[in-house]
């Protein structure tokens, strides 16, 4: 008997996977006009390859893909739990044809963290409100549609985003006047909170994130945890190096400069470049003292890209032919910037961090070439100040990418070098990650460079899978920014630094505690703290900089198949016995089993009006 019992077991287990389920909003689109219709939510979780299964009917629009999977984004982020080992399923019913999808993108990750916490929702509450990649809910239309058609359905409290109590309805009334209609469009201002409970006895409220909506739709309260980061001496210790040496690099230069040739008819600008300099190089100092080794790096790269123009500026104009000077001065920079490359493709990468390392100083370095090319542009249209300064900047960007390769040695271990071509599904999977972000921002109605995608793409399929990696990161953050930004001001923004600088310390801390060294990300938390005040917007996208690259540092230790240190305290999801069978057969095993020990799996619930 128990063999038989075994192997009816064996199947059910293999197929148990998690589920929740929540009534959500929409809109329809009527010759009326818009009018309000509630469709369900259902989200499934099973153990698998970190697919997202998207079903609809009647069929909807892709933006309910991209929704989808910024909804398994955002509760991987908010469960600290990486759902790469799980296949999500989003089912979706309605009786008519809907408006769209990104209104449900809040739902939808709330009922994913629901779904993998196995918690019932609270089938009396239901929201609206897109999701924005930091987890915050975003403005929607058709709100009072919306709250109608919940209310005909018994809907008690009902969540809208922040901000959005107050909302602007456009409202027709026809007169008559002396036999002729007249019809009169206004403007007008509602409170949704008072309308929803005096006309239908509905109560709304408006919630910040996804975390505030799982509350009032579970009755759960996500813990937030503070994350403990201890100093890495060995990375300080390098960064503290580097940045000396940059900053003394930068002050050797300044000293080189000799105002006397300056020409009359440009003393007052170079006067002024020089004392910008010198405010830049004491602001360098300053940085160094508190320790902020990154900052003090970029501080002094500005400084000594200034330095570096005004040299070659008086270099030109004291030159005979100043084309020819000039002409030579951007080949022998070229040529330069050439060597170093092929100096770098030589770099033997034995482990995670050299990797991140000679990635940066490539990236640099492709900056530099970047500005070469612009250097020769102004050339040839004789723009000669413009091609002077792109050449000083290449020249010095060349500067810091030999200063990046320069810590490499310090972080040497392993003997054996690193195949790269491992890194291929972890490129593909981030280059897919960045595309749907934008295709997410562009439902919404965010215009999105798209450049960093392009080479992201022409990286991967020119098997550069690291600068592949790096580009699609930065597209990513940058994406994720102009969404998480758009109708907010100075104070909003800085209103959510503190959360931003928390998300990034906790991806620094379980990048770490899997003994990973997570080098750009540290150096872009750093540097954001240096923007809290004067440019909060600034300070965001690096903090979001750092978020995304201590993942990558993760990810990369995985990737290249190096030994992982398990962390003492492991974030797990949360499994408290609600599974259901996908199947059948699996529901009635369900039963057996209860009547062999004392458990029944419940059979899922269906929505019918």
């Amino acid at each position: 008997m128990k063999k038989i019992l075994f192997f009816i077991l064996l199947p059910i287990l293999s197929t148990v996977v998690l589920a929740s389920s929540m009534y959500i909003p929409a809109v329809k689109e009527t010759e009326f006009g818009y009018q309000g219709v509630l469709a369900t939510l259902e989200v499934d979780a099973e153990p698998g390859e970190g697919h997202v299964f998207v079903d609809t009917l009647p069929l909807t629009k892709i933006d309910i893909q991209a929704s989808a999977r910024l909804a398994k984004e955002v509760s991987a982020d908010v469960l600290k739990q990486d759902l790469n080992n799980y296949n999500l399923f989003y089912i979706i019913r309605s009786e008519s044809p809907i408006i769209g999808g990104p209104s449900a993108g809040g739902a939808m990750a709330a009922t994913t963290i629901a779904t993998l916490l196995n918690l019932s929702i609270d089938k009396s509450v239901t929201m609206t409100g897109t999701i924005n990649p930091d987890g915050t809910i975003g403005p929607v239309g058709g709100i009072l549609e919306k709250i109608q058609a919940a209310a005909e359905h018994n809907i008690s409290l009902f969540l809208i985003p922040s901000g959005q109590r107050i909302i602007t309805v456009r409202k027709t009334e026809k007169t008559q006047v002396a036999g002729w209609v007249r019809t009169i469009s206004k403007s007008e201002n509602v409170d949704v909170v008072e309308y929803a409970k005096n006309k239908w006895g509905t109560t709304v409220k408006e919630v910040s994130n996804v975390e505030d909506a799982l509350r009032y739709l579970t009755g759960y309260k996500i813990e937030k945890e503070i994350p403990k980061i201890t100093k890495n001496k060995k990375l300080e210790n390098a960064m503290k190096d580097m940045s000396q040496d940059l900053l003394s690099y930068a002050k050797a230069k300044l000293e080189d400069i000799d105002t006397k040739k300056v020409p009359y008819q440009y003393e007052n600008d170079v006067n002024t470049i020089i004392k910008n300099i010198r405010k830049k190089i004491t602001e360098a100092d300053k940085l160094f003292a508190q320790g902020n080794y990154y900052s003090t790096s970029s501080y002094a790269f500005v400084a000594s890209v200034n330095t570096e123009y005004v040299k070659n500026l008086i270099n030109v104009l004291n030159s005979d032919s100043k084309s020819e000077f000039l002409d030579q001065l951007i080949s022998e920079e070229e040529e330069k910037i050439k060597t170093i490359e092929k100096e770098l493709k030589k770099e033997k990468i034995t482990n995670s961090v050299n990797l991140e390392i000679v990635s940066t100083a490539i990236e640099r370095l492709e900056d530099a070439k970047i500005n070469i090319k612009d250097a020769w542009k102004s050339f040839y249209n004789k723009d000669y100040q413009s091609a002077i300064y792109f050449v000083s900047y290449a020249s010095e960007r060349k500067k810091t990418a030999e200063s990046w390769i320069s810590l490499k040695d310090k972080f040497a271990s392993g003997n054996e070098e690193l195949d790269v071509k491992k890194l291929k599904p972890l490129a593909e999977r981030r280059l897919e990650d960045a595309i749907s972000a934008v295709t997410y921002a562009q439902t919404i109605g965010i215009e999105i460079d798209n450049s960093d995608i392009e080479l992201a793409k022409n990286y991967y399929d020119k098997e550069d899978y690291m600068s592949s990696l790096f580009k699609s990161i930065s597209a990513k953050a940058e994406t994720n920014l102009a969404m998480e930004l758009r109708g907010l001001d100075k104070n909003e923004i800085k209103n959510r630094i503190p959360a931003a600088e928390q998300k990034a310390l906790k991806s620094i801390e379980i990048a770490e505690s899997y003994n990973a060294t997570p080098i750009l990300a540290i150096s872009y938390l750093e540097y954001a703290k240096t923007f809290v005040d004067s440019e909060p917007q600034t300070a965001l996208k690096y903090y979001k900089y750092s978020n995304e690259f201590a993942k990558l540092s993760k990810s990369l230790l995985e990737a290249i198949n190096q030994k992982i240190e398990e962390p003492k305290e492991q974030i797990r999801i949360k499994k408290t016995g609600r599974e259901k069978s996908l199947s059948f057969s699996s529901l009635i095993v369900g039963f057996m089993i209860g009547a062999f020990v004392g458990y029944g799996y419940k059979q899922r619930k269906k929505y019918r009006k």
